[in-house]
């Protein structure tokens, strides 16, 4: 039985919460070699608009239909066409650390503090217009292969899954128990929901009160 780390694929927004977690608990895997980790991204935004049409195209102009998180997938378009994985993993933690873990609001100065903390030199926006189109066709491809939410993955060559949905990303031996469970179930082929709710906890882990 080899004992390389599982291929796994996570589709990202930078703007959920819940993907925010599930991202901590992946990375920590995959600093323990349990896993090897490669991001893709989906756009919530578009997905909303493109839904109401049926289609996998947002039917409006990408800064209408990105128009809160656009520049943000612009952003790590650029990281990854010029730093790879590593540099989209870097703008992902600089990037969420301020808008999850300090709950900042989203804005152009807060994307651009992230960049230059990541290292990372991001052009003028009005300049990424390709990696718009980018974006656009990613988030297609993604809706061909049954993603439709965040955080969706990938273990090896298996169908997508969407979740887990965790409150607390889990790290050390418990981050790796929710692996096992997480692996368990993607190996069962006839296997498709397990719901909790309402939820009792938001993203972070605070209380949710009535």
């Amino acid at each position: 039985m080899s004992d390389a780390p599982t291929p796994v694929r996570l589709w990202i927004d930078p703007s959920c919460p819940w993907a925010w977690q599930a991202f901590t608990w992946l990375r920590d895997l995959r600093d323990h070699q349990v896993i090897g980790l490669t991001y893709a991204f989906f756009s919530l935004e578009i997905n909303t608009l493109a839904l109401e049409r049926n289609a996998t195209d947002p039917g409006v102009p990408y800064a209408q239909a990105a128009a809160t998180y656009g520049e943000a997938f612009t952003a790590l378009a650029w990281a990854r066409r010029t730093g790879g994985q590593d540099a989209v993993e870097r703008l992902l933690v600089q990037f969420g650390n301020r808008r999850h873990g300090e709950k900042r609001d989203m804005s152009p100065e807060l994307l651009r503090e992230a960049a230059v903390a990541a290292e990372i030199e991001l052009p003028p926006f009005g300049e990424l217009a390709d990696l718009q189109r980018e974006v656009l066709a990613e988030y297609a491809a993604a809706r061909a292969l049954d993603v439709f939410g965040v955080p969706t993955l990938q273990v090896a060559d298996h169908s997508v899954i969407y979740g887990p949905i965790i409150a607390v990303g889990p790290t050390g031996e418990d981050g790796l128990a929710l692996w096992r469970e997480v692996a368990g179930v993607v190996e069962r082929p006839g296997f498709f929901e397990l719901k909790r709710w309402p939820r009792g906890q938001r993203p972070g882990g605070e209380p949710v009160r009535a």
